[in-house]
């Protein structure tokens, strides 16, 4: 199969459930999921939807929204997820840039952002099965743009990646077979749906292996492991801070809780690996830890889920990744460089945005903008964004090796780096940390921890205490306020 709505036929003839709610435990089979997604696009082509188009969709994690991301490439459009965090003013600025055919979204969430000034028709996530029959449709083509997910911005206004049916079949079909999944192994999906890892590893995966989703509305720590025993996942996606939250609730599940999960996966952010550790030893799951970017579909690099798996590590590459310097010239194992990646699930490139899209997509690579390096057996490990590196008086800082270090300590449960200004060395190292309730800790003890694991250049100099650290809707630590905070102080 070459296009979601093929995917989508490829279920119609299966009685297996396909698509399952989290909170009200309702079960959508194969054949009923593409029932339920030749309806919605009724809905969408009697609204003027085609291909080429762009459907916008303002919704929580249901099973509406899956089905309206499939319906909207089964017409030949792309969806745009909207994150549910946004302003009225960002949701208007992306309204804008995307220009969608139609909004779908639910009451709840335009009451919220109301009066929204420019938007397009809306459309209701209600399903309804006498909408008249859809016209004769052009088919989708592999190379037509499936989902546009717009990026965090980390360098200004946020860009549009345009993902293809061929870029999210092939990243998920390769995630599928990498990770063995089957029609025996149930997904729960607490990640966001308007995020690239809820889609493709949370919808998309399971769907192709022939599998099933449990869609969850949100993460809860006090309904995780609940929703696991009543599911019975075999594995769900995953970000630090969600696995920092199961690890300070103060119950354990009883084995029986969590005897489905064959592992948990984790990406989006970089994992400590003693925060890896410390939760397999707890609850007795394996993690299994994974790199990529929206760029990329979704994972470029997965640990082996057999014995080779290495924690601390993000694993081995699923398609052609080079490391190199500035020069973009290859550096040995052990050297840090910046991260390239090339192959089948690197997007067509950023919507409306040509010389972004060639900025990024240079001699026939992606230039992610991320620093990492190669071990001696090939295993990928992070050190941080290009954007991010600390040059103390001539020095690379590399801030994933220094929030490493301090999160080791005992007493720390969250830890950020940030270069600050310094009229004498350019830049010195600010550490944002948050300790643990139950444990207290002041700068000295910190910085004694340190001075005794980090060369002098690397050492914060200045700690800065705070309740918890800013972060996103996935989890990932927001550097920008930190920075600003730093260069304020400074």
């Amino acid at each position: 199969m070459d296009t979601l709505a093929a995917l989508v036929r490829s279920r119609a003839h299966r009685s297996e459930p396909a698509l399952i709610d989290d909170a009200t435990g309702e079960v959508v089979t194969g054949n009923e999921l593409a029932g339920r997604v030749a309806a919605r696009v009724r809905l969408l082509a009697a609204a003027g939807v085609q291909r080429g188009d762009r459907v916008a969709v303002l919704l929580p994690n249901s099973l509406a929204c899956a089905e309206t991301f499939l319906a909207a490439a089964t017409v030949g459009a792309a969806a745009v997820p909207i994150n549910l965090r946004w302003t009225a003013p960002e949701v208007e600025w992306l309204l804008a840039d995307a220009e969608p055919r139609v909004l779908v979204a639910d009451a709840e969430r335009l009451a919220a952002l109301a009066p929204l000034a420019h938007a397009p028709p809306v459309l209701g996530p209600e399903l309804d099965a006498s909408a008249d029959p859809a016209p004769s449709l052009a088919a989708p083509r592999p190379d037509d743009p499936a989902l546009i997910l717009y990026t965090s911005g980390t360098t200004g206004r946020p860009k549009g990646a345009a993902l293809t049916h061929g870029n999210l079949l092939w990243n998920a079909g390769r995630i599928a077979e990498w990770l063995a999944l089957t029609s025996q192994d149930r997904v729960l999906t607490v990640m966001p749906l308007f995020h690239a890892n809820a889609i493709v590893i949370g919808l998309l995966t399971p769907l192709l292996a022939g599998a099933s989703t449990v869609v969850a509305d949100r993460f809860r720590r006090d309904r995780f492991w609940a929703s696991v025993e009543r599911h019975r996942p075999t594995t769900a996606g995953t970000v630090p801070t969600m696995l920092a939250m199961l690890l300070a609730e103060p119950e354990i599940p009883p084995p029986v809780a969590r005897a489905s999960l064959r592992f948990l996966l984790i990406g989006s952010a970089p994992v400590p690996s003693e925060l890896l550790l410390a939760f397999e030893s707890r609850f007795g799951v394996p993690v299994i830890e994974g790199y990529g970017l929206t760029e990329c579909t979704c994972r470029a690099t997965f640990n082996p889920i057999d014995g080779r798996r290495r924690p601390g590590s993000c694993g081995l590459p699923l398609a052609p990744l080079r490391i190199v310097d500035s020069d973009e010239r290859d550096v040995p194992p052990g050297t840090v460089g910046e991260i390239l990646l090339r192959g089948p699930h690197v997007m067509q490139g950023y919507f409306r945005a040509p010389e972004a899209s060639a900025r990024a997509m240079r001699g026939g690579w992606l230039h992610t903008g991320d620093l990492g390096r190669l071990d001696d057996d090939g295993f990928v490990h992070i050190a941080g964004r290009a954007s991010e590196l600390v040059i103390r008086g001539g020095e690379n800082i590399y801030p994933r090796e220094v929030e490493e270090t301090l999160l080791g300590h005992p007493a720390i449960a969250e830890a950020a780096v940030v270069g600050a200004p310094d009229p004498l060395y350019g830049e010195v190292v600010w550490a944002f940390v948050a300790s643990r309730p139950e444990m207290s800790v002041d700068a000295a003890a910190v910085s004694r921890w340190c001075a005794s694991r980090l060369a002098d250049f690397k050492r914060p100099a200045e700690i800065v205490f705070l309740p918890e650290l800013p972060k996103g809707p996935t989890g990932k630590v927001l550097k920008a306020p930190l920075r600003a905070l730093a260069g304020n102080r400074s």
